[in-house]
């Protein structure tokens, strides 16, 4: 396999750190609650504050190097709050609370603080309007697929006040009122959960006005491109993993790799996750340089790789046959995996929508 490096420096670092740290049977023991890894990720690597700013306490990078972290944990198998608060969270506030008055972006890269960001009304998880209404400091509403809710110490909390301006709030996940329900997710690991907010109040007013949509779209394309990365990662193991049993696996007298249908199987594979690779690369390069069209570049990767993703894990266990389809098998939880992030920050018929308006169709 072509070695593939998003980041020269942090891939090869991560891959030694995940797989001795957490190697894919490890990674699939965990269930909802906030893996024990995400602390070691925090103080040893750093990764919850590459997009912090170094003033901060963060490494002060870039997308890209976010994107070379999460493809590593995709490869490894690893579900965990990464993307929702290293990348969705930290480029809201960014966006939104430049002068960190919150002080959520220090927490979260000195402390590993998980703040998430409660994206979404629509179950579809396509849109992130509000109608959570915010009257007296006091907050009503629900939000669902809050990525990584089930790890929250913090929400992020879109409403509309009193004159029904946006306002994005902060709430702590054991305020008075606040009530976090696991959803019964294909990745029980990625942590999604429905937010009930009855009554809470909510006093820290992170933004107010009409920069809070705009900036909500831009970090839900940021969670898309991170999802994308991860997709890539997740299809590059299991390539592996399929490649090497085909030739260690015998038939017949003869290597099942051998079979014209096999390989062509593994070739088509092979296909799909180099174009995927080649996007999410580009649309990395395009958020990290601030070009103008890192949103259709983002959009264009998670169409990319939501099908291919899809493609590969399903040829993945025919390569594999029956032993493919068992829950002991790692090719079960790549596929779990693999089916979940295809609709986390919208699904491929959602972007194609978005590539479509974007380039004037």
């Amino acid at each position: 396999m072509v070695d593939f490096q998003l980041s020269p420096e942090l891939t090869p670092l991560l891959a030694r750190f995940l797989a001795a740290r957490s190697p894919v049977d490890t990674s699939r023991a965990g269930g909802a609650a906030r893996p024990p890894l995400w602390e070691a990720l925090v103080e040893e690597v750093g990764v919850a504050g590459l997009l912090v700013p170094e003033e901060l306490g963060g490494q002060g990078a870039g997308l890209l190097e976010l994107g070379a972290a999460v493809h590593e944990l995709g490869v490894c198998g690893w579900s965990g709050p990464v993307v929702a608060t290293a990348g969705v969270a930290v480029h809201l506030l960014g966006a939104l609370d430049p002068d960190d008055a919150t002080g959520l972006r220090a927490a979260i890269a000195v402390e590993g603080r998980v703040v998430v960001a409660a994206l979404h009304e629509d179950p579809a998880g396509s849109s992130v309007a509000t109608t959570l209404s915010w009257r007296g400091d006091r907050l009503r509403g629900r939000r669902t697929l809050v990525d990584s809710g089930t790890h929250a110490d913090t929400f992020l909390v879109p409403a509309l006040d009193e004159d029904d301006v946006p306002v994005l709030l902060r709430v702590d996940a054991g305020a008075d009122g606040a009530r976090v329900t696991p959803m019964d997710a294909m990745d029980p690991g990625r942590g999604l959960a429905d937010l009930d907010l009855d009554d809470v109040e909510a006093a820290v007013v992170v933004a107010r006005g009409t920069d809070v949509t705009a900036a909500l779209e831009d970090a839900w394309l940021v969670g898309a491109l991170l999802v994308a990365a991860d997709l890539v990662g997740t299809s590059a193991r299991v390539l592996d993993v399929a490649r090497d049993y085909a030739v260690e696996r015998e038939q017949f007298g003869r290597a099942v790799a051998s079979f014209q249908s096999v390989k062509h199987k593994l070739v088509d594979m092979y296909a799909d996750l180099e174009t995927s690779r080649s996007m999410v690369r580009q649309a990395l390069l395009d958020a990290a340089a601030g070009s103008e069209r890192w949103r259709l570049s983002a959009s264009a990767a998670k169409v990319r790789t939501g099908d291919a993703g899809a493609f590969v894990v399903r040829e993945g266990i025919q390569v594999h046959g029956g032993i493919g389809f068992t829950w002991e098998h790692e090719m079960s939880h790549h596929f779990r995996r693999a089916m979940a992030q295809r609709g986390l920050y919208g699904t491929p018929t959602v972007h194609r929508r978005l590539v479509a308006d974007r380039s004037g169709f």
